[in-house]
């Protein structure tokens, strides 16, 4: 029996964009009219009166526009509680129109000298240092990208993601897709002591040497504070070539800084049109205009749905691709609201397969979700559905009307925006036009500057997360490190007292 042909599939769309940016093909994002057809929409029709107890009114938004007004002016002028160690975390709000074109040179010269010494690049870090790379990548590329050729991929090596989990079979599993196989990593991390990240590092960069001797230096990035730090002193002893994680940005708030460009430029995506969607974002959300800045209108309305009982947030997508883009916002928001018993919960989702999974919660369960809509209007290709002899399915009636997989696709957000208002959900949807790194970088920036409207809101700092230490202490002190041997016995002490109760 022969292979699989796919027959009157035409070429994945994808595929093509991946080469295209390989052979230096751009988007015009500089024009106009490619302008136009890129802006990302928020739709709150479904925000308002939806039924039962929780509604949110069109009044509840209006009345905390003097508040929410006054917090963006704030934002603005670096005022407010807004210090991490006396260092004011706003870096992000101009770093769009900061980042020279000389900087950029310099990232893509280094990428691309790498990527063509190497056949796959591994990015290291956890949080903030991985998951706006990760959500990126996966949103401007092909779903089974390491398993395309050199050529399909855009003359770009295989991505892989370690250092952003403590499990041992996944990291063996990740080896061994690098057995065999010529690679280069970025460490990123701002002290070069995360546990997760610094082990991964220990571990790859000891194979790396074992493998390559002094030749495995060339093939190191590090990205770290600019003067101090484990790594960077590592990287003065070594000679890694280095990138710099800002002092007054955080590392949710980072992608567009070298933790983020690097990685990108090394899969070939376009920093530039990505900073130019920032950009873009930037110059239409500095504005006071309330109903004309989508950032503002976002946190209104999600500040709003918490104060009205609402307590999770179900970031629901039609697009496998922007699913991690919803796990990017499902630590930007909860890391920054989860002071002193605040904020929503973000729950990730992809649509249709959670509403055969949770639909039924959120169509008829406990009253306190708010949901939000990541919605991909455009997808790369399109996909005919045939018709059958015997019509057993009952589905012809979908080719009669002449629609494709995408217009059921699209349903499958319309369709549950509708009903689940009607189950007493408020629901809003952000509309993405179409897979691109401008489109990406738009939503990020508006994002960012919600959240931070949100901290004004909540009343607390939304640039710190005193709350993850707690954990680190926790682990610090039971795996015996170092000046933390107060801590270990205060802990196991109160382990001893309590009686286990095993099944």
């Amino acid at each position: 029996m022969k292979g699989l042909r796919l027959i009157d599939m035409g070429e994945n769309r994808t595929v093509r964009t991946q080469q295209g940016r390989g052979g230096q093909i751009r988007n015009p994002f500089d024009s106009a009219a490619f302008r136009a057809e890129n802006k990302i929409t928020l739709d709150v029709t479904n925000m308002f009166d939806a039924p039962g107890p929780g509604s949110v009114s069109r009044e509840d938004v209006e009345s905390l526009i003097p508040e929410v007004i006054k917090a963006h002016q704030m934002l603005k002028n670096n005022e407010g509680d807004i210090c991490d160690h006396d260092i004011p975390m706003t870096g992000w709000q101009d770093l769009p129109v900061e980042i020279g074109e000389a900087h950029l040179t310099r990232i893509r010269s280094i990428t691309d000298e790498l990527a063509r010494e190497v056949d796959a690049f591994v990015s290291l870090g956890i949080g903030g240092s991985y998951l706006g790379i990760e959500a990126t990548f996966r949103a401007l590329t092909h779903t089974y990208f390491n398993q395309l050729t050199r050529d399909e991929r855009g003359g770009a090596p295989e991505i892989y993601f370690l250092g952003q989990n403590m499990d041992p079979d996944f990291f063996r599993d990740t080896l061994d897709m690098l057995q065999g196989k010529r690679i280069a990593i970025n460490v990123i991390s701002k002290s070069g002591t995360t546990t997760e990240t610094a082990i991964a590092f220990r571990v790859i960069r000891k194979l790396m040497e074992e493998n390559w001797g002094e030749d495995a230096d060339r093939m190191i990035l590090v990205t770290t504070d600019r003067a101090r730090g484990a790594l960077k002193e590592m990287a003065g002893q070594k000679g890694y070539r280095t990138f710099v994680i800002p002092d007054n940005i955080g590392g949710r708030f980072s992608v567009l800084t070298d933790v983020g460009l690097v990685g990108l430029a090394m899969a070939n995506i376009d920093i530039g049109e990505f900073v130019a969607g920032f950009i873009a974002m930037r110059d239409l959300t500095t504005g006071d205009v309330f109903w004309e800045n989508p950032s503002l209108v976002h946190a209104a309305m999600r500040h709003a749905a918490w104060c009205s009982g609402k307590k999770i947030e179900v970031v629901a997508t039609n697009a496998v691709s922007l699913y991690s883009v919803a796990r990017w916002m499902e630590q930007l928001f909860p890391e920054s609201e989860g002071h002193d018993g605040h904020g929503l919960w973000v729950s990730p989702s992809l649509y249709s397969e959670k509403l055969h999974a949770n639909g039924q919660m959120v169509q008829q369960g406990e009253r306190n979700i708010l949901e939000t809509f990541l919605l991909l209007k455009e997808h790369d290709n399109r996909i005919q559905i045939p018709r059958t002899d015997n019509n057993l399915d009952g589905l012809d009636f979908i080719v009669d009307k002449g629609l494709d997989m995408n217009s059921v696709n699209r349903m499958v957000i319309e369709g549950p925006a509708y009903a689940h208002h009607k189950g007493g959900v408020p629901n809003m949807t952000i509309e993405i036009p179409r897979r691109n790194a401008f489109n990406l970088g738009q939503l990020y920036y508006m994002m960012e500057r919600s959240v931070a409207i949100s901290g004004y809101l909540l009343g607390h700092n939304p640039f710190i997360q005193p709350g993850v230490e707690a954990y680190k202490e926790a682990m610090f002190a039971l795996i015996g490190k170092p000046g933390f041997e107060e801590a270990a016995r205060n802990i196991r002490g109160e382990l001893e007292k309590i009686r286990r109760i095993r099944i």
